[in-house]
């Protein structure tokens, strides 16, 4: 069964949050201002050409100069960015005296941007930071605009990156990762198109649920986490219909800074596990990656702790007083099952193109993934892990 507000009380929790956020309509604006605030003079813009295609760099980097500060645009921030790719940031960020980076995109270029601060003041490769806890040092000031809703990668004290040649995505993951400050302007979303906006939106419905499950949740995350997947159930159908949808628009940035905050303090569990399985490997985008794993980690998890269930399928809007709790939870995986067809994302991992072969290896991927396996609120042995990637692979809640 799930925890009560008592039993969460009875162990210490930890919350870690950036130290600042500006949110609303038109807010990117203050940009320049926050930069100057600090008395930088250089300031290194992380972005893609995503951002510099649609011109929402300019309106960030107009505001900055027109304080006086010099900037330097890295835009060459792939999706699912790749070591080699975070090694290029680093030598950028070293060669000159920036004293603020900026990351402006999806998350992709926000992890970026955090990697180049943090480089930036700790020696020697990235690739040696990959784990918990092991940057020494606090990194440059870190300023990050969202320009989706949905990856949280703004909030969290996490930087992702692939390492192809070792078919894995790992993460640096430490307190100096954290942001000094984020805007988050819903104004910054309206141009994304419809495919980046189900996979981003379908990301923060993940973080909302993994980080509600989660062994590590307190009461503060159980409380943001049921609002985000609230907010998502009820807008993000609209702003994958209509860009143009302010309304929709603004619950989704709400919603995934809601999320954002809930996964850096209650964690993920064995869903982000299963998806470093073959996000990487088959280069399947993040958000669409730990969907595809959605429903069915919850089914799985549900079954021991079915008053969680029923608070997600309340927030989802499908609960009814004549639901038992097993069929409150059967409606909670459905109705995500329908969002994500509602919004074209694939089920299964078929429709991604893996292979049946894969299962076992991708079983054995998220059991050694103990960083978030232990947040899993239930054990996870051999026999059920290949069950559920089995699941997973033809689409069998």
């Amino acid at each position: 069964m799930g925890q009560s507000l008592f039993d969460q009380l009875q162990r210490v929790s930890t919350m870690m949050l950036v130290r600042r956020v500006i949110f609303g309509n038109g807010s990117a604006n203050k940009v320049g201002d926050e930069t100057s605030a600090i008395g930088a003079k250089r300031v290194l813009l992380v972005t893609d050409p995503g951002v510099i295609k649609s011109g929402l760099i300019e309106g960030v980097n107009e505001s900055i100069k027109a304080k006086g500060l010099h900037t330097e645009i890295f835009s060459q921030v792939e999706p699912e960015p790749d070591i080699e790719t975070a090694r290029h940031v680093t030598r950028i960020a070293r060669a000159d005296e920036f004293d603020v980076v900026c990351g402006i995109g999806g998350g992709s270029a926000m992890d970026i941007a955090k990697i180049a601060a943090v480089m930036a003041t700790n020696p020697g490769d990235p690739r040696q930071y990959v784990g918990v806890g092991l940057l020494k040092k606090p990194g440059l000031t870190k300023i990050l605009l969202p320009t989706t809703a949905g990856t949280g990668a703004e909030m969290t004290p996490n930087a992702i990156l692939g390492i192809h040649e070792e078919g894995i995505k790992a993460g640096v993951v430490s307190p100096h990762v954290l942001a000094d400050t984020v805007i988050v302007d819903p104004m910054l979303t309206v141009t994304l198109p419809s495919a980046p906006t189900a996979s981003s939106g379908l990301d923060a419905l993940t973080h909302a649920v993994e980080s509600y499950i989660s062994l590590d949740a307190n009461p503060i995350t159980d409380l943001l986490a049921l609002r985000a997947i609230g907010l998502i159930a009820s807008s993000l159908r609209r702003a994958f219909s209509n860009g143009s949808d302010i309304q929709a628009r603004t619950a989704m940035s709400i919603a995934a800074t809601m999320a954002g905050i809930s996964i850096a303090n209650a964690g993920t569990c064995s869903g982000h596990a299963a998806a470093y399985g073959y996000a990487a490997k088959y280069r399947i985008p993040h958000g669409i990656s730990v969907a595809v794993a959605l429903p069915y980690i919850l089914a799985f998890n549900l079954e021991s702790s079915e008053s969680k269930g029923i608070e997600i399928a309340k927030a989802m809007g499908v609960a009814s007083a004549n639901l038992n709790p097993a069929q409150a939870c059967h409606e909670a995986v459905e109705s995500i099952l329908k969002l994500m067809k509602d919004v074209n994302c694939p089920i299964s991992l078929s429709e991604l193109n893996i292979p049946q072969s894969e299962i076992e290896n991708i079983a054995q991927v998220m059991l050694r993934n103990t960083r978030l396996m232990a947040h899993n609120p239930r054990l996870v042995n051999n026999s059920e892990a290949v069950d559920l990637i089995s699941k997973m692979w033809s689409g069998s809640t």
